[in-house]
């Protein structure tokens, strides 16, 4: 019984193994394609560790792309719209928590049926009204339409289901009001919310590509995603460039991915505890 359990574990481990190794593969030539040469990114046969390192590949990205410029828009963004998410996702999730109001189900529901709705069936009326508000090729263009989140709400509300009312009830007692009770009360119980919350966000925000594509026109606009697409756009198409700016934009998630992993794993598991 013994060797017929370690046996399991071991054809486990080796599946694993596999599963991993496929997965990590992409990453790994897109690292050593990185500081390639573009001609041994498609030699033949393939070049798995590049003959010399060519930092240029990422120095002409900030001297000729200017990918500084373009690093700090992502941040921006990123930043902006992590914080303004958590903040109104966190406000709607705790009212439709611990409030009774008329139309409470139907309002929810409808938050919950959004997640239905593929974003791309909203791009021509959202660019439509951002167009006559003048925000075309404005950083804010993009931040503005994900301040909100059915997903982020709905979270938000399964974690303050666990806050107990008897609490919230003393706060008001004692002469607490609605936004101090939030501000005061609510907000340092869900830190741990907003920690993995704003992880996924944050990531999502770094990774926008489809809505930056449309609305931003000029370089010194363009997110990250959006401006490794845009090289692209020239008679030769620069590889190596490209995979240079895809290890810019990905490692840094990466790492924030696996350092703050546990954050994300009981964020999701606490919320759904009660409700």
């Amino acid at each position: 019984m013994r060797i017929q359990t370690r046996a399991l574990s071991i054809v486990m481990l080796v599946v694993f193994l596999g599963i991993a190794a496929a997965f990590l593969f992409p990453f790994a030539w897109m690292i050593s394609s990185s500081f390639k040469e573009k001609s041994e990114i498609f030699a033949n046969p393939p070049i798995w560790i590049p003959t010399k390192l060519h930092f240029e590949n990422f120095t002409q990205l900030f001297t000729e792309k200017n990918f500084g410029r373009v690093i700090l828009n992502s941040l921006f963004t990123a930043i902006t719209g992590t914080v303004g998410g958590l903040f109104f996702c966190s406000m709607a999730g705790f009212a439709f928590a611990k409030y009774n109001f008329r139309g409470k189900g139907l309002l929810f529901g409808l938050v919950l049926a959004s997640l239905m709705i593929p974003m791309e069936s909203s791009l021509v009326p959202l660019f439509v009204i951002y167009r006559d508000l003048g925000m075309i090729d404005q950083l804010w263009g993009v931040i503005l339409p994900r301040l909100t989140s059915a997903f982020g709400i709905f979270y938000m509300r399964q974690y303050c289901m666990t806050i107990e009312n008897e609490l919230l009830e003393a706060s008001r007692i004692d002469g607490c009001s609605e936004a101090r009770i939030y501000f005061r009360i609510v907000a340092p119980i869900l830190i741990p919310a907003f920690a993995s919350l704003g992880i996924i966000f944050f990531v999502e925000e770094w990774n926008n590509f489809l809505w930056p594509t449309i609305i931003l026109r000029s370089q010194e606009n363009l997110t990250l995603a959006v401006a490794i697409r845009a090289l692209q756009s020239g008679v030769r198409t620069p590889y190596n460039l490209i995979m240079s700016g895809s290890v810019i934009s990905v490692v840094p998630m990466l790492l924030a991915i696996f350092i703050f992993q546990k954050q994300i794993i009981a964020g999701l598991t606490e919320g759904t505890l009660k409700g």
